[in-house]
């Protein structure tokens, strides 16, 4: 602005006189004076247009926003087991058993799945928990389970005997000719899992056995064990 005012001034002055200071004539004063107003309105003009650039850059803009809800709810997941196929029984295990001597062996069956409103699956984990202070009959027991899975329909007519110890079971603990000390806490290396709402079972046939070499130390006396069945949801794929 300050150089803009110096260059009129100079404008102004200069059509009051010559070079030589000598005063220039009416006409060439009157031509000076036409261009001075002329480049007064080019200034004025400019300066405007510099305040319309700067007007324009503070213009408020309208603005909206909207949200979307959204609700959830978990499902629900828990398992239940069964001993003699109905899965409001008791889970007090039932060895078919008079009272053992060495070399004998007794089976039980054991049935899990998850509950009919249970709506995801599972994987299941069994550990043997062992015995805290084992007398000479719980030292001397040794013990396997095979498992499989079944339907529901199948649970009623599940054998469980000498007969499922094969060579091509699938076992939870132990092996074909391979046995587990009641006594010592163990985990099943498998790992099935159970099906949302009860739609599979997962059988287990336990032998549990006193070996023929057992010390009689062990007569007269009485052990007991318990099995904990685990079982961690699963994510479903997409």
């Amino acid at each position: 602005m300050r150089s803009l005012l110096s260059a009129l001034l100079k404008l102004f002055s200069s059509g009051r006189a010559t070079d030589d200071g000598r005063p220039t004539s009416r006409r060439q004063l009157r031509a000076r004076r036409s261009r001075l107003r002329s480049r007064r309105i080019k200034a004025l003009l400019a300066g405007g247009l510099v305040f319309g650039i700067g007007a324009a850059g503070t213009v408020a803009a309208w603005t909206d926003s909207e949200t979307a809800d959204g609700s959830f709810e978990a499902g629900t997941f828990n398992i239940e087991l069964a001993i003699d196929g109905r899965w409001t029984s008791t889970n007090e295990m039932t060895f078919d058993t008079a009272p053992m001597f060495p070399g004998s062996k007794v089976y039980a069956p054991v049935f899990v799945r998850t509950s009919p409103d249970t709506t995801i699956g599972g994987d299941l984990t069994v550990k043997g928990n062992g015995i805290g202070s084992p007398n000479a009959m719980g030292n001397a027991l040794v013990y396997r389970a095979v498992t499989q899975e079944i339907t529901g329909s199948e649970v009623d007519g599940y054998a469980c005997g000498e007969g499922s110890f094969t060579a091509s079971a699938t076992y939870a603990f132990g092996g074909a000719s391979g046995r587990v000390g009641l006594k010592t806490p163990a985990t099943s290396t498998n790992e099935p899992t159970l099906e949302a709402a009860g739609a599979s079972v997962q059988a287990y046939c336990f032998e549990v056995s006193l070996p023929s070499d057992a010390s009689s130390d062990a007569q007269g006396l009485s052990a007991e064990h318990t099995w904990t069945f685990d079982a961690e949801s699963v994510t479903p794929e997409n």
